[in-house]
């Protein structure tokens, strides 16, 4: 099996309207190993941190409070992520299963990422590992992810700036329901869902260092450790089992992330292709 994703996400930034799209092709190595490659592209960085995001005082020393939101950057390509996954749990039934798997994110990159909450589609290098867990019971779907995040640090070898971003755990919730059809009849029906999901991060404080000494931070809670809640409500169409598409929202419930604006809106279009008599 192929399944190709293309996401995208955009919030308004002091005027600036903020873009980030992926592309994401998942290949099916067996029954349980799966292969996905994501292509990050955003408007939300530099190829170096803005000049006056490190300030020099006599009193002072060298200090940050954080970059000014609202700056323009061009549109271009981010990094790669790689994720591999391995289901080694599934109960499967006539209109219910239950399965588990684990995984594995490696992403390149060394963007000029100036908040301390790490993400590694886009915004950072590094590594992840994770546990996902859904349950479909007739209509209702549930769904768990949680996992931590390992960033690398930016380095900028022309300004001798060395930048460590915060450590994370996550834990997103996400719970669905059919609403279309009521009658099963074939494959190809039109399905409707809504879903209703709550993504929860924490995530460690920043560090900076210029040619190997520190920068103090003041007053930045970019830059700060962190954690939040968000609640994420969608629909969703899945249109001749092979297609979906998905529409959603976020709102903060609880603090909020620094790393983009609200409300954010977010859309995905998944392309699932068969081969050798595989069915949806």
């Amino acid at each position: 099996m192929l399944s190709v994703k293309m996401a995208s996400e955009t919030f308004d930034e002091l005027g600036q309207q903020r873009n980030a799209q992926s592309l994401r092709f998942m290949f099916g190595l067996s029954s349980k190993w799966m292969l996905s490659e994501t292509f990050s592209f955003s408007n939300h960085h530099g190829y170096l941190l803005p000049g006056d995001f490190i300030q020099h005082d006599s009193l002072k020393g060298n200090f940050t409070d954080g970059e000014k939101k609202g700056k323009y950057f061009p549109y271009r390509f981010e990094s790669l992520n790689i994720n591999l996954k391995y289901r080694f749990l599934a109960h499967d039934a006539d209109q219910r299963h239950f399965r588990m798997a684990a995984y594995l994110d490696l992403s390149g990159g060394n963007e000029a990422h100036y908040e301390a909450e790490p993400n590694l589609i886009g915004d950072n290098g590094g590594a992840g590992l994770g546990i996902i867990a859904t349950w479909l019971i007739h209509r209702l779907a549930v769904s768990i992810n949680t996992g931590g995040i390992l960033p690398s640090p930016y380095l900028e070898p022309t300004t001798q700036i060395r930048m460590d971003y915060g450590k994370a755990l996550y834990a997103n919730l996400s719970v669905g329901y059919l609403l279309y059809p009521a009658v099963y009849k074939n494959y190809r029906q039109l399905n409707i869902n809504l879903y209703s999901e709550f993504q929860c991060k924490t995530y460690g404080s920043a560090s900076i260092t210029e040619n190997g000494y520190p920068v103090t931070i003041i007053q930045a809670p970019t830059l700060a450790a962190g954690s939040y809640i968000e609640w994420r409500p969608s629909i969703q169409f899945i249109i001749h089992s092979n297609t979906r598409i998905d529409a959603s929202l976020a709102t903060p419930l609880y603090n909020r992330s620094w790393v983009h604006n609200y409300p954010l809106y977010y859309i995905t279009v998944t392309q699932n292709i068969f081969f050798r008599g595989e069915s949806g």
